[in-house]
């Protein structure tokens, strides 16, 4: 960390040992007093269940583990009030009225920030903390009276999130006229003054006139804050948004990434704030698209190195079929090819894992079960994996959707097959790409499909905008945005450490090595697994039956009669 000046990107494949890094770090980091405070912070809680810390805390060492409100124990009617309040971002007031007047006295969420994380010296966390407020770590950091902070980032998946926010008009119409209400009653304040001038500014001011730097909004306190909040629900009930945490982000955002709408309302963009010490491990997210994101470099030890399993075949079918649009006509072909292979698999003890696109899941999963069956393998069942699904059974065969990540039920699997591609369009890429500048600045791309092999393609619509990091970055989102997506959700059957067989659907290359083979439809990897045709299958389970009964000692007519067949097909296999 010190030859690096604190910035590491640790670019590791999944399964080569990252989760154990991580918990030996914090231990090596608290333990050896290099830091006052570790935060780690993972994609999912089931990601946090299984850290080491967790599972067994250390004597002696305050670590906190921040959790979500227990919405079961809120109950129904509770739950939905409290719902509300935090999408409008009433926080402070929900606590007051729900919390305080709760019959649970021991609930551990209301108090489980501010000044009970005093002197913790490592906090857990979702890094959905770190993409609702950027200043997260500046607040832990302020909470624990820690100076030095090492932040633990397990997978990148939060740069992938839109770094853009938005406030309409009526939020800060409303807001002002709250405030101009709580003004009365603290006249002395010149806080609340500023922020009063502020809000009249705001409401009148051009995109060019947000693009200042003089946006200061100063943080108002919890009492300020909580009494704003009664005045606003007040006033509109529902209808009011606190949007006192927003204008101070909008005061430190990108200023090029500020404008107003025609409908009246703002948006900006801000990147997270981590000024401290940071490693983020990732096996799939580019070093510079990385470093575009978040706003900093990062050192890249590991750069050089590649894990890979001698043992794993990768294939990959790179055909347009396995997109939204020509997947479902086409479904019946490419189902028909991966229920064969299933159970030639199963057929020879190896266990499938499938992966396909959530909204094509059921459709795969009752297609599927239909065909195993047609195909003479009904033993074995499709299911939708979920927490709780058994999978004891090897003819039980799950399928879970990309963008599943941190659920590790499947690394003893052999097989991962990608029953569908996953894509996205234009907008979707630019929303990581161009969200941190005005619309007026955008440069439009737009991703092609083509060539031998088939390969997704973002490039700039107009050429003389080639000189812009647009045009360089265009690729890296759009690779973020799909194989990164692809290559988590393969990664389950740890096919870097371990020997496996991949198939991914994908008109992509894969970023860090070779395919083994690939094909440019069904047809190919069909002819290349042995896999017939329903028709051909269909034809040789005729001619064995009517081989079979021959051999029995039946006549034409006899199996004609037997099998359901008319006297014409018995005669034309007849051998």
């Amino acid at each position: 960390m010190k030859e690096h000046k604190g910035r590491l990107a640790i670019n590791w494949e999944i399964g080569v040992g990252k989760s154990h890094n991580i918990d030996d770090v914090i231990e090596a980091a608290v333990n050896g007093d290099f830091y006052d405070l570790v935060v780690c912070l993972e994609p999912t809680r089931l990601l946090i269940d299984e850290r080491r810390w967790i599972k067994n805390p250390p004597p002696g060492i305050k670590i906190v583990n921040l959790k979500p409100r227990p919405k079961e124990k809120c109950g129904p009617q509770l739950d939905q009030e409290w719902s509300k309040f935090e999408q409008k971002g009433l926080g402070l007031l929900g606590r007051e009225e729900i919390c305080g007047l709760c019959k649970r006295k021991k609930c551990f969420w209301p108090q489980q920030y501010g000044k009970a994380l005093k002197h913790t010296r490592a906090v857990f966390a979702t890094q959905a903390h770190l993409e609702r407020s950027p200043f997260f770590i500046e607040q832990l950091k302020k909470w624990t009276e820690a100076e030095t902070v090492l932040l633990l980032l397990d997978e990148a998946g939060f740069i992938c999130k839109p770094l853009r926010r938005k406030i309409s008009f009526q939020d800060i119409e409303q807001f002002h006229n709250a405030l101009r209400i709580y003004a009365q009653k603290a006249k002395k304040s010149k806080k609340i003054k500023r922020w009063l001038y502020l809000l009249k500014v705001l409401l009148k001011a051009i995109t060019r006139d947000l693009q200042s730097a003089q946006w200061t909004f100063f943080p108002l306190s919890p009492g300020q804050s909580i009494k704003l909040q009664k005045i606003g629900h007040k006033l509109y009930g529902d209808g009011f948004n606190f949007i006192a945490y927003h204008l101070v982000q909008f005061g430190k955002s990108i200023v090029d990434s500020r404008e107003r709408h025609k409908t009246g309302g703002i948006s900006y963009a801000i990147q997270p704030f981590v000024d401290c010490n940071v490693i983020i491990y990732s096996g799939t997210a580019e070093h510079e698209f990385l470093k575009f994101r978040i706003g900093k470099d990062f050192a890249n030890p590991f750069e050089k190195y590649q894990f890979v399993h001698r043992g794993t075949v990768w294939y990959n079918i790179a055909s347009r079929l396995g997109t939204r649009s020509f997947f479902t006509r086409n479904a019946l072909q490419i189902l028909d090819f991966y229920a064969q292979l299933i159970g030639e698999r199963i057929s020879q003890g190896k266990r499938p894992l499938l992966i396909a696109k959530k909204l094509f899941i059921q459709i795969c999963v009752d297609e599927l079960n239909r065909r195993l069956k047609d195909f003479g393998y009904g033993h074995i069942k499709v299911v939708i994996a979920e927490k709780d699904t058994d999978l004891s059974s090897k003819k039980v065969v799950p399928i879970i959707n990309y963008g599943m990540i941190g659920i590790n039920k499947f690394q003893d699997f052999d097989c991962a097959f990608c029953l569908t591609g996953y894509y996205v369009n234009e907008r979707v890429a630019n929303s990581i790409l161009q969200d941190i500048v005005a619309s007026d600045r955008h440069i439009p791309i737009k991703i092609n499909t083509g060539g031998i092999p088939r390969r997704r393609t973002a490039k700039i619509i107009n050429h003389k905008d080639r000189f812009y990091d647009v045009a360089k970055l265009a690729q890296m989102a759009l690779s973020q945005q799909e194989m990164d997506v692809v290559l988590q959700a393969v990664g389950r059957v740890r096919p870097y450490t371990k020997p496996r067989e991949i198939i991914t659907f994908q008109c992509s290359s894969h970023p860090r090595m070779d395919y083994s083979r690939e094909f440019d439809n069904i047809g190919e990897a069909r002819s290349y697994f042995s896999i017939p045709s329903r028709k051909a299958h269909k034809t040789a389970t005729t001619k064995e039956k009517i081989e079979k009964a021959r051999g029995e000692g039946f006549n034409q007519a006899q199996i004609a009669k037997k099998l359901g067949l008319n006297i014409r097909t018995v005669k034309r296999y007849w051998s």
